[in-house]
């Protein structure tokens, strides 16, 4: 049986993705992204796995998870994906999304391009720009697509300021996942 194992972060973790291989590598993924959720201040977290199969004299295991870097993100993560080897999307129940860049040199995550209001509600009953949640996210370079409990599609180009294409009021209830599995993740 497969081993487990655990480690606590003291943060509600709401969402976990691992960073892709490049194309052609034999070698698992060894390095994943976190999101937390309810937190007085949410982040966005790099972890390595290291070598877990070796221990140390302590009897702890070599290569335990690491935390390689973290950078603060306002609101709650809603969903996370990789955008490619070095950037991070991350949703936000404030109704923005956000491009991290990873800079492995010195271990920082920054960010690298932000749309504040990808989702919003307007209309009766809502203040004139209310946010609403941005619930999924997925990643296919050069775009970005997201949806939200305001019912929209945006498409996003990481290069552009503002959303490439919005579909509207896509439906009556509100759109909370899309997901995107590669046809080469897939045995």
């Amino acid at each position: 049986m497969e081993e487990i194992y655990a480690k606590f972060v003291s943060q509600k973790i709401s969402k976990t993705r691992w960073r892709p291989v490049p194309s052609g590598s034999l070698q698992p993924a060894e390095t994943f992204a976190t999101g937390s959720w309810d937190n007085e201040e949410n982040r966005v977290l790099l972890w390595s796995t290291g070598d877990l199969g070796n221990l140390d004299s302590d009897g702890g295991f070599e290569g335990d998870h690491q935390l390689l870097c973290g950078i603060r993100h306002h609101g709650d993560v809603m969903d996370l994906q990789f955008f490619d080897q070095e950037r991070i999307v991350a949703a936000s129940s404030t109704g923005c999304v956000t491009v991290f860049l990873h800079h492995p040199n010195n271990q920082t995550l920054s960010v690298s391009q932000q749309w504040t209001t990808a989702h919003f509600h307007t209309g009766p009953g809502s203040p004139s720009c209310s946010t609403a949640p941005c619930t999924g996210v997925v990643c296919n370079s050069p775009e970005i697509v997201t949806v939200g409990e305001d019912g929209r599609i945006n498409l996003f180009r990481v290069d552009h300021k503002e959303a490439v294409r919005t579909i509207g009021l896509v439906t009556e209830c509100h759109s909370t996942v899309w997901i995107d599995i590669p046809t080469s993740s897939t045995l």
